[in-house]
C-alpha cells in the first residue's frame, strides 16, 4: 500500500531517497477504521534528508499527518497561514532563526499547540532556552522513530502546560557530568594535601613517583577547578570545599 502523503509536501526521493525508502519501510501503516483523528504535525528542519525522512516516516504512520514541511523558519511560519497544527517539531539550529526563538513564537501565536524541539547536539544553554521558550519535549536526532511518535503521542495528548520532562532529565544529566568534571580526581587530591603541608613541587613529585612538571600540571587545573590564583588561595578554598583537611600543624590541640 503506498503510505499517505501530506498536503503539499513534495515526495522526491533524489535526495536521500534510499534512507527514507528504508525509514518508511521500517514503519508499520497503523490506520485503521475507527481510530481516533490523526496528530497534525509541523516539521522544520534545515537538512534535506533529516526533515525528508521524518515526513516519510511519520506520514506512513496512520496516527500522524504532516500538514506542512518547512526547512526555515520563515516558511514554518507562513505555514501557519495555511494550517493549524496540532503539534510543532522545530530544529534547535535554523539558518534564519534560533530554534528557541521559533519555539517561543509559535507558542505566542498558537497557545494550544505544543512544541518538541529536534538537536543534534544540545548544550545545557540550549536546553534551557529552549525550556524557557515554552517547548514541551526534547528529542536528540540520534533517537529512533519510536521514541519519537511516543513523545509526539504524549504531548499531543498532555497539551502545551504538560512538564517538559525529557528536557529536565537531560540538565540534570549535563549537570551530573559537569559537577563529575569539576571533582577533583584521587591523584589532585592528594597533590593537594602534600601541598597544603608545606612540600615544594619537586618533594610531591618525588614522593608521588611523577614529574614535578606534572604536580605543576595537577596544580593549574586545580586552580581552574576552584577559581584560585595562587596555591595559597587555592588550599584556602580546597580547605572551605571540605576536599582536603587543613595541614598537621593547624590540626594539632593547643599545648
Amino acid at each position: 500500500m503506498t503510505p499517505p502523503v501530506a498536503h503539499g509536501i513534495s515526495t522526491n526521493r533524489s535526495c536521500g531517497g534510499r534512507h527514507m525508502a528504508k525509514l518508511v519501510g521500517a514503519v508499520d501503516h497503523l490506520h485503521e477504521p475507527g481510530r481516533a483523528a490523526p496528530i497534525r504535525l509541523l516539521i522544520v528542519d534545515d537538512h534535506e534528508v533529516v526533515r525528508e525522512g521524518l515526513v516519510a516516516a511519520l506520514a506512513a504512520d496512520g496516527r500522524f499527518e504532516v500538514i506542512a514541511a518547512a526547512g526555515s523558519a520563515e516558511e514554518g511560519l507562513a505555514a501557519l497561514r495555511r494550517a493549524r497544527p496540532d503539534v510543532a517539531v522545530v530544529d534547535l539550529r535554523l539558518p534564519d532563526m534560533p530554534g528557541d526563538v521559533l519555539c517561543r513564537t509559535l507558542r505566542e501565536r498558537l497557545p494550544a499547540t505544543p512544541v518538541v524541539v529536534l538537536s543534534s547536539f544540545a548544550s545545557e544553554d540550549t536546553l534551557r532556552a529552549a525550556m524557557d521558550a515554552g517547548a514541551s519535549a526534547y528529542i536528540s536526532k540520534a533517537a529512533g522513530l519510536g521514541e519519537l511518535r511516543d513523545t509526539l503521542r504524549r504531548v499531543a495528548a498532555e497539551g502545551p502546560d504538560a512538564d517538559a520532562p525529557q528536557i529536565r532529565e537531560a540538565l540534570h544529566r549535563m549537570l551530573v557530568r559537569r559537577d563529575d568534571d569539576d571533582r577533583p580526581t584521587p591523584r589532585q587530591e592528594r597533590v593537594l594535601e602534600l601541598a597544603a603541608d608545606g612540600l615544594t613541587y619537586q618533594e610531591i613529585g618525588d614522593r608521588l613517583f611523577i614529574s614535578e612538571s606534572t604536580v605543576r600540571f595537577h596544580m593549574q587545573k586545580l586552580k581552574a577547578k576552584f577559581g584560585a590564583r595562587t596555591k595559597t588561595d587555592l588550599i584556602a578554598k580546597a580547605i572551605r570545599a571540605g576536599v582536603i583537611t587543613p595541614p598537621a600543624e593547624e590540626r594539632r590541640p593547643c599545648p
